[in-house]
């Protein structure tokens, strides 16, 4: 006899072949390749068999079954700036397919810009002139499951732009011989940072947006 759970004593694989006995078609036609089955996820370890609904099925409640192993993503998901999965605006499946995918890390569409420009469609472009870290991946500049910076910053600018972009030259470093008489910070620095000029980071279609100022 067959005994499901994460705690059973029948191995992950022969409870998973019972399940997926009927539904190998639908959900699971990934699963064989995927980074659950790899690990000898059992189906029962997610889902509540013989319930009236199932938590992970349902977006308020699946975050609590996900991030049961995910507790790295957890952290994140309770920093000041997250996806609203905690307050059940989506689920952890609007972005991954626990069931396998030929995405990277299980994600719902082929790449990241996919998964992220299916719901951010005004960052999707083509753009006239285009920000180059864009279009090659979003996690260059934002860290998809929270971040204490705004925006899911991965660093607050302009610190963040100048992983790439050097200072010198340009008034973006506090204290400079192009700041303000005294030696005060450069005004360039003040709130938004790079943003206060370069406004339109993710790219521009103003004829005159070469530096992404309009």
């Amino acid at each position: 006899m067959v005994d499901f759970g994460s705690k059973a004593l029948t191995p992950a694989p022969r409870q998973n072949a019972q399940c997926l006995g009927c539904h190998q078609l639908n959900t699971a036609h990934d699963w064989a390749t995927s980074a659950h089955a790899a690990s000898n996820v059992a189906c029962a370890s997610c889902h509540t068999l013989h319930a009236a609904k199932d938590p992970v099925l349902t977006a308020a409640t699946q975050i609590d079954v996900c991030t049961g192993c995910h507790q790295a993503q957890r952290t994140d998901l309770f920093k000041p700036s997250h996806h609203p999965l905690r307050e059940g605006k989506m689920a952890c499946t609007s972005c991954h397919s626990p069931h396998g995918s030929t995405g990277p890390a299980q994600l719902v569409k082929s790449t990241v810009n996919e998964t992220c420009t299916s719901c951010h469609t005004e960052f999707r472009g083509p753009f006239l002139w285009e920000h180059q870290p864009v279009p090659e991946n979003c996690d260059n500049c934002h860290a998809p499951h929270g971040s204490a910076q705004p925006a899911l910053l991965t660093i607050r600018p302009p610190f963040l732009c100048q992983t790439c972009h050097e200072g010198a030259g340009h008034p973006s470093i506090a204290n400079t011989p192009q700041g303000l008489p005294g030696g005060m910070p450069s005004a360039y620095l003040l709130s938004g940072g790079c943003i206060n000029c370069h406004s339109q980071v993710h790219g521009s279609n103003h004829p005159s947006g070469r530096a992404l100022m309009r």
